[in-house]
């Protein structure tokens, strides 16, 4: 009976062709089709530009007329002369309004870190995480982290190192006492990786575990030849090898990282998150493109003239011009719609709210705002926002393990980086959440804390926790209790 390969067994084939082959059979999962997926996200790429499935329209310029000949007398049919019109081509970003707005929702608060730290080591340690973040600007990342994964379905942060001592010097200046004798030179930095950056993801599982991480992409040179890359990640080395007719391993380029862990984080969904209205957002772009050409041919009214009109009976300017038509049924009237467009309203606006509905999507708007008053409190915008925080919730299931699991390579590599934290980065223990956005009314958290604080039931540490956005909490709270003492002592 043949066993499965892993991970070493694949690294020690000889054939670089057939070690790619087996390192990418390790993914799990489907490959996204990242063309249909780009064809969603771009509104130049919808369908209603097809001209294909959306063909010109045949429009009549001239229509079929018998002349005859002057001399002989002799009928001549003239057929019927046509153009091709380009149509309206409406084409909505209905995709990329909804996961913005899930994006914001979900980090537009950035991700709480939560640590109680034991010493000053473990406070170093975590100190120099939130460095870290502030440095990499990774409240930005975090974004551009969620929005490729709500449209692209997966996305990969690799983290590694580059030389820096300024990074430390300053750190050393905030937090007395973090280091040793010795100032670490190296600091870390991150890059994301993604389908529409034109990266090829293959995770490597072994029991359910990821113990390996590949990525294909194709690299141009000075020369503006384009060959592709194979660049493949462990727990301990970084594997690098190109293709140039053969594949050959950039020696260069493969190192040792100098990491406890896997420095790649992943997350995955099977679909992407407006997958699911596809077919609405192609309709509603069908009525909305099929109204405006029937906007264009019939907005303005067409005169019909019945009878026989002779041309010096027209008189007047144009304001007061007046023609004389004679013959049986002589008449002159506008040809208008005797119906009205309500149905198509109706379609439209229904296809709009089912977007949104199904997505769990609020339309944030001033026309969908305008309604609900000058002065929200806190609690009626959490009633009104409520449908987009359940999809955050559902939403931090794969996101929440994927912002975790960075701060804990993160935490891992400052040990790895920093011999005199090492013991205190294996120990501590960074908890990260997922805090959904929300514009909140001050004057109920002030109210709320006040009233929680003099029942009892907080101390005044959570009141101010609960209500402060300045300054450091420990500082907050003494200053108070000095403001309370002077108080006193003045009555």
């Amino acid at each position: 009976m043949a066993t499965s390969k892993t991970l070493q067994d694949i690294l020690a084939l000889e054939d670089i062709e057939q070690k790619i082959y087996y390192l990418k059979r390790g993914r799990r999962t489907e490959q996204p089709d990242t063309a249909k997926n780009e064809a969603d996200w771009k509104p130049s790429m919808h369908q209603i530009n097809d001209e294909t499935k959306y063909p010109k329209i045949k429009v009549l310029v001239k229509m079929e007329e018998t002349q005859y000949e002057p001399e002989t007398g002799e009928a001549k049919t003239v057929p019927a002369k046509y153009e091709k019109k380009e149509p309206n081509r409406i084409s909505l970003p209905i995709e990329q309004d909804v996961v913005n707005i899930h994006t914001a929702f979900t980090v537009g608060t950035e991700p709480k870190l939560d640590c109680t730290s034991e010493d000053d080591k473990e406070k170093g340690v975590f100190e120099t995480v939130k460095q870290v973040f502030k440095k990499n600007k990774l409240k930005y990342q975090n974004r551009k982290i969620v929005r490729s994964w709500l449209s692209e379905q997966e996305v990969a942060e690799y983290w590694y190192v580059v030389k820096d001592d300024s990074f430390w010097a300053k750190l050393k200046r905030k937090v007395a006492g973090l280091f040793g004798e010795k100032i670490p030179q190296y600091q870390l930095k991150s890059q994301i990786w993604s389908p529409f950056r034109g990266d090829i993801l293959y995770p490597f599982f072994e029991d359910g575990d990821m113990v390996a991480f590949s990525r294909e992409y194709e690299k141009k040179d000075l020369d503006g030849k384009t060959h592709k890359v194979f660049m493949t990640i462990t727990d301990t080395m970084v594997y690098q090898w190109e293709l140039d007719k053969t594949w050959e391993q950039n020696v260069e380029r493969s190192f040792a990282h100098g990491m406890k862990k896997l420095p790649v984080v992943y997350a995955y969904r099977p679909d992407t998150l407006c997958s699911k209205v596809r077919s609405i957002r192609e309709r509603l772009e069908k009525c909305l493109s099929g109204y405006a050409d029937c906007i264009d041919n019939h907005f303005f009214p067409l005169l019909m003239l019945f009878g026989e009109l002779q041309p010096e009976s027209i008189t007047g300017d144009a304001r007061n011009r007046m023609m004389q038509l004679t013959g049986d049924g002589a008449n002159a009237q506008y040809l208008t719609w005797n119906q009205t467009s309500d149905p198509i309203k109706v379609e439209i606006e229904t296809y709009f709210n089912q977007i949104y509905a199904q997505t769990n999507t609020p339309r944030i708007s001033f026309d969908q705002l305008k309604g609900t008053g000058n002065a929200l409190s806190g609690t009626a915008f959490r009633y009104f926002f409520m449908s987009a925080h359940m999809a955050v919730q559902n939403h931090g299931e794969e996101l929440g393990a994927f912002f975790q699991r960075r701060v804990n390579i993160i935490t891992s590599a400052i040990g790895s980086l920093n011999a005199y934290l090492e013991k205190a980065a294996d120990s501590i223990d960074i908890e990260t959440e997922i805090v959904p956005f929300m514009i909140d009314s001050e004057t109920d958290k002030v109210n709320t804390a006040a009233a929680a604080v003099s029942g009892g039931v907080w101390s005044t540490e959570h009141g101010v926790a609960y209500c402060s956005n300045y300054g450091e909490l420990q500082d907050e709270l003494q200053q108070i209790k000095e403001e309370k003492a002077t108080t006193s002592k003045a009555e």
